[in-house]
């Protein structure tokens, strides 16, 4: 389930993907229309995903990269976030990946821990708090 009320948190799926990058994006398609019951409204338990801040990542050739690579392409805002995220990874057993997933601005509920969704792993919510402008 979304919890679209966490604005301060970042939820992560990561993993390695063996479809083409045409069935991988099949999981995503209608996201944004209201209960169109697309593959990744379902999984996540919501009616609706906003593209203004998920986010669908497969590398370039769906070339495997270690997570400290792939971590890069996350749209978070510290450091620390990105070790935290790499830090779950491996406590997860994935070294490396090829896909992720990142939805700002909200946290995942994971009913079924340890699930695939799409064949990725959800890695946790994480901070993302915004950093706060010096005056």
């Amino acid at each position: 389930m979304i919890d679209h009320d966490a604005r301060d948190m970042i939820s992560v799926w990561m993993g390695t993907t063996t479809q083409s990058l045409e069935v991988f994006s099949r999981y995503t398609e209608g996201m944004e229309s209201l209960d169109s019951d697309c593959p990744a409204q379902r999984d996540f338990g919501c009616g609706f995903i906003d593209s203004d801040f998920f986010v669908a990542y497969v590398t370039a050739g769906a070339r495997v990269a270690p997570v400290e690579e792939l971590v890069t392409e996350v749209g978070t805002y510290s450091v620390e976030t990105d070790r935290a995220i790499v830090a779950r990874c491996h406590e997860f057993g994935i070294a490396d990946g090829n896909a992720l997933y990142y939805y700002d601005r909200c946290a995942f509920i994971e009913e079924q821990p340890g699930r695939l969704y799409n064949e990725l792993r959800f890695i946790g919510n994480f901070d993302n708090s915004r950093p706060r402008r010096a005056r």
